[in-house]
C-alpha cells in the first residue's frame, strides 16, 4: 500500500471562478510510513494575480518563470500513479486538481482520495479546529514552513501517520491510476532526502 500525500497553494478559493495553482507539493509514502520521493514545484497561474502573498510567501515575481501547470502533469501524474492519494481538506484539492488537469486537456478518473480532515473529526473530535495546524499542534509536529505546499504535504503524512498507527480500522480507498502519460524525466521528481523546505526562487 503506497500513498501520496499533497497540498496545494492557490490564488484563492474557488477554482470555478478562475482561482488557479500557484504551488503544489506531493510527498510519496510507502507502506511502511517511509517517505520515499517529492514532488515540488512553484506554477505560473498565467496572470499576475497570485492571491494572498501574506498567507502563502509567493509573488508573481517567484511564478513569472515557473512551469504553467500543463507542464507539470506528466510528472505529477507519475507521483501520484498506483498509490492512495491523501489530503488535508481533500476536496478543496481535489477541486483545484481536477480543474487545472481539465485546463490541461486531461481528464482524471474518478477516483476517492483518503482525507485527513475526515479522519481529524472522526478520531480527534475534541478539537475545536481540525484544521492542519491544530492537528500539528496537538500531536507536537513543527508548524515550519505553513503553507508551504512542500511543508504542509509533509505534515499531513506525519497527520496520516499517527492516524495509521492508531486506528488499524480505516477503510481505504482504491489506488489512483494513471489516465496518460507518465516517466517524464526532469529535476521536479526528486529522492526525499534533507530538508522539506525546497527553495523557491
Amino acid at each position: 500500500m503506497k500513498f501520496s500525500i499533497l497540498d496545494v497553494e492557490t490564488t484563492g478559493f474557488s477554482p470555478q471562478n478562475g482561482d488557479r495553482v500557484v504551488e503544489i507539493g506531493v510527498i510519496r509514502m510507502d507502506e511502511n510510513g517511509h517517505i520515499t520521493t517529492a514532488f515540488d514545484s512553484l506554477i505560473n497561474p498565467e496572470s499576475e494575480e497570485v492571491g494572498p502573498t501574506h498567507v502563502h510567501g509567493i509573488t508573481s515575481a517567484m511564478v513569472q518563470n515557473a512551469p504553467l501547470f500543463k507542464d507539470v502533469t506528466g510528472p505529477l501524474l507519475d507521483a501520484l500513479d498506483g498509490t492512495i492519494v491523501v489530503a488535508h481538506n481533500a476536496s478543496f484539492d481535489m477541486g483545484f486538481l481536477r480543474t487545472e488537469f481539465s485546463r490541461a486537456h486531461i481528464t482524471l478518473p474518478k477516483f476517492r482520495p483518503l482525507c485527513t480532515l475526515i479522519l481529524a473529526r472522526r478520531y480527534l473530535s475534541h478539537l475545536s479546529s481540525k484544521s492542519l495546524e491544530s492537528c500539528r499542534s496537538h500531536l507536537g509536529l513543527s508548524n515550519a514552513g505553513a503553507h508551504n505546499a512542500l511543508a504542509d504535504a509533509r505534515a499531513t503524512a506525519q497527520v496520516l501517520q499517527y492516524f495509521l498507527e492508531n486506528h488499524p480500522e480505516i477503510e481505504f480507498p482504491e489506488a489512483f491510476q494513471s489516465p496518460g502519460q507518465k516517466k517524464v524525466e526532469g529535476e521536479m521528481l526528486f529522492d526525499f532526502a534533507g530538508p522539506i523546505l525546497k527553495p523557491r526562487g
